[in-house]
């Protein structure tokens, strides 16, 4: 009934057969308002999970009408009021940047240099010297201050956006909104009927429409609503978000599970590896979220009900390169961690501090000499307060580890016939191999590994231009970019993609490395060459290049050689009216 599980294999482009398991959902509920019928484009879920206790965070946009609406989520039985809140949008935010598809630059590296080859994940990024968690004096000695002792641990909720009611069992939520003035959308009765019937409870989140973000028009951001479970959690109520399909349009699914032991994949769907570790244009480094899309299209064509499976890694790390810092530990806490902290005994959360070393015994005797005698109490009990923090805050650290695993799915009536179902996978490492040589080699390949290091990473490379002064060069070393670099560090990732273009950025036109099971052959370097879409961004990240040319730096792929941009279309039409007034 279902495409077959696939991954990609080290061969390009070949898919050969993974056995998985899940970890999935869409919004689990729908919008109702006063007026025309809202819709939902996407939706963000993370699924936090420890032993059986499990924690939804479900986020979707929003279009329709800023007149008063309601939010209403599907829940477990035992999702009472108290263990419903909101969050701040962030914290999803951060999850999808953090594991997004991401576009990276290989350097080739001086070949007069014989020094090791270092990756731009591999820079010293940390602050030197005394002061922001590097470290400073307490008072007149060189004891550093723990940089545990400056960390956020507190878990953050949001106020005011929502007016949340969380209905008794077996509650209709159609009568509920009746009763408050709100229209349900067509179909709603029948779509919650069988949730109805498996004892589901429902909550309605009545919005504040003053305290939404708006992105433009009538669409906004609405904040994150979250609850815990103690029941089994392996079904999602994905269908009912297609009650506020966009006519005609598809929906954008993105689930983030966050487990300390395992990675998740869906059960009931196919489960697939987009390729990664392939070269792709330069032209797509600022429009990453346009490629993808296009590629996606593609991909479900040759594969529909497929998920995929775009990152997997422990939260100790975030990807080869890091569009962002990894999870940090007050954000795993609002996001679910402190649900399980509720369990942790007093003596696991506050356990005794290490004896201190000789070298610090010695080194506090210092600073303490320097006190008066009346000071010299109150710091010792000030020193020892702030051992017991970090201990316990190094603990609090060590018992939050978890693997972050994110699933991408595209779906309508047509391809979402039933609930996805979730269960866990094993490790797998893929999209971190490095390239090597002329022909920049690198695997594609993922495959089983102890942990997983998985991500969905596009390349681009720049070969050594400048003049080669030495006897014996060493070429074709891929690593960072130069010292004299002046282009933007950043590492471009696939955001926002509900509302980015489908059709404007081809894969076929972008995507070099040959992938036959998508039917893309790989654009060559001469067509590229010839319609002005790889150019090399030299050390000044393209603007140099540019400004030589009279314009932005702005290509699309495809266009033919000295053919005219808008710019240049606007100049040739001032250019051929002036000609004709000449003429008259």
């Amino acid at each position: 009934m279902f495409a077959p599980r696939r991954l990609w294999s080290s061969v390009p482009g070949l898919l050969g057969t993974l056995l998985v398991s899940s970890a999935a959902s869409a919004f689990p509920g729908f919008i109702a308002a006063k007026k025309e019928t809202p819709r939902i484009h996407s939706s963000h879920v993370a699924i936090m999970k420890r032993g059986t206790t499990t924690v939804v965070t479900a986020m979707p946009d929003y279009q329709g009408s800023l007149e008063p609406f309601a939010v209403v989520l599907a829940l477990p039985s035992d999702a009472t009021q108290e263990r419903v809140i909101t969050l701040k949008r962030e914290f999803i935010d951060r999850l999808d940047s953090i594991s997004a598809p991401r576009f990276h630059e290989f350097w080739e590296q001086d070949p007069c240099d014989p020094g090791p080859v270092e990756q731009e994940w591999e820079r010293n990024l940390k602050v030197q010297g005394s002061g922001f968690l590097g470290g400073g004096p307490v008072s007149g000695g060189e004891k550093k201050v723990a940089k545990e002792l400056f960390l956020d641990v507190t878990a953050k909720q949001k106020e005011g956006e929502y007016t949340i009611t969380v209905l008794g069992e077996g509650e209709s939520p159609i009568d509920w909104l009746k009763s408050k003035g709100y229209t349900s959308p067509a179909g709603a009765e029948a779509a919650v009927a069988p949730y109805l019937a498996q004892k589901t409870r429902f909550a309605v989140a009545e919005v504040d429409t003053k305290r939404i973000e708006l992105i433009g028009g009538d669409r906004a951001q609405l904040s994150p609503i979250r609850f815990y479970t103690e029941q089994p959690y392996d079904t999602v109520p994905v269908r009912l978000s297609m009650i506020n399909a966009p006519p005609g349009g598809k929906q954008e699914l993105l689930v983030y599970t966050i487990d300390p032991e395992h990675r998740y994949e869906v059960k009931n769907y196919a489960n697939m590896f987009p390729p990664t570790n392939i070269e792709i244009d330069f032209a797509a480094k600022e429009r990453m979220g346009e490629f993808y899309n296009n590629l996606h299209d593609i991909i479900q064509q040759k594969h529909p009900k497929t998920f995929l499976v775009e990152y997997a890694w422990n939260n100790e790390g975030c990807g080869k390169p890091c569009a962002t810092e990894p999870p940090m530990i007050h954000e795993l806490l609002s996001l679910g961690a402190d649900v399980f902290e509720q369990s942790v005994p007093d003596d696991v959360k506050n356990p005794e501090p290490p004896a201190l070393t000789k070298e610090e015994e010695e080194a506090e005797k210092a600073m303490l000499k320097e006190l008066k005698p009346h000071e010299r109490k109150e710091r010792k009990k000030l020193l020892l307060e702030e051992r017991k923090t970090v201990a316990a805050r190094k603990a609090l650290i060590e018992r939050h580890k978890y693997t972050l695993t994110r699933l991408h799915y595209r779906y309508d009536q047509g391809n979402l016939p039933e609930d996805p179902k979730f269960g866990t996978a094993g490790h797998v490492e893929g999209g971190v191999a490095l390239p090597k040589g002329q022909n920049k080699e690198v695997s594609q390949e993922v495959k089983p590994a102890s942990r997983s290091q998985l991500q969905t990473r596009y390349n681009n490379f720049h070969p050594w231009k400048p003049v080669i002064h030495c006897q014996s060069p060493e070429r074709y070393r891929w690593g960072k970019s130069p010292p004299d670099y002046r282009g933007l560090r950043k590492t471009w990732i696939t955001d926002d993609l509900a509302r980015k273009s489908r059709t404007q950025i081809k894969a076929a036109d972008v995507v070099i490395t040959p992938l036959p099971a998508l039917g893309l052959k790989g654009a060559s370097q001469a067509s590229l060459a010839a319609g002005d879409a790889g150019t090399d961004a030299g050390a000044d990240g393209g603007t140099q290049a540019a400004a030589a040319k009279g314009g932005c730096g702005c290509r699309t792929p495809g266009r033919t050689p000295g053919s005219p941009g808008a710019a240049g279309l606007v100049l040739l039409a001032l250019g051929l009216l002036a000609s004709r007034r000449r003429t008259d």
